[in-house]
């Protein structure tokens, strides 16, 4: 176990570099209200087990584990008060606004965040992972518990179920006819 001044040095050398990182990961997945208490959060558990951070390039991965689950608790209360404001829209309580929907704004990206969030939700949360916060398959798979092949695999199968929603005229059945020869072949 380090000293409390190492602990505290090394905590501030964590917020400084990684706490930008982390807001936005908690801003892309929850309400802008909540995304700066979940971030606060997680440096809270983060605070508390200084000790077990691991160092780079594994302690994104081991941030995001903890905002992961951070967030999950917010959307569980986030659900719950939805249920609260249906019962109380006959009042004129205004629905709750999706964290994403706040931030996309064009037609065509709202399309995508509707997509995505058709998934199954570990997909979604590996597809957000690999696309918004830019992780390598062994990052996600370290967040997620899961093997970087797995992860690999869920993202491809995520994106071409994507594909298929999105832009259903790419959608098309394979051609079993044999390729037809360029002009001048045989």
């Amino acid at each position: 176990m380090a000293s409390r001044t190492d602990q505290r040095s090394r905590f501030e050398e964590i917020w400084t570099e990684y706490r930008l990182q982390i807001l936005a990961y908690c801003l892309r997945r929850a309400a802008p209200t909540h995304a700066e208490d979940a971030c606060n959060e997680v440096f809270m558990v983060a605070w508390r087990r200084i000790d077990e951070i691991p160092r780079p390039p594994k302690t994104v991965p081991y941030l995001y584990g903890i905002a992961g689950k951070v967030v999950s608790n917010h959307r569980r209360a986030f659900h719950r008060r939805s249920r609260l404001d249906e019962k109380l829209s006959n009042l004129g309580v205004a629905p709750a606004t999706d964290p994403v929907d706040l931030v996309v704004q064009n037609t065509e990206d709202q399309r995508v965040a509707a997509a995505v969030r058709n998934l199954k939700p570990k997909d979604q949360e590996i597809v957000m992972l690999h696309a918004w916060e830019d992780l390598s398959h062994e990052e996600i798979a370290e967040i997620t518990g899961m093997t970087a092949g797995a992860v690999r695999q869920r993202i491809h199968r995520s994106y071409q179920h994507l594909a298929r929603v999105l832009e259903p005229s790419l959608d098309r059945q394979p051609n079993n006819s044999p390729p037809i020869a360029e002009e001048g072949g045989t």
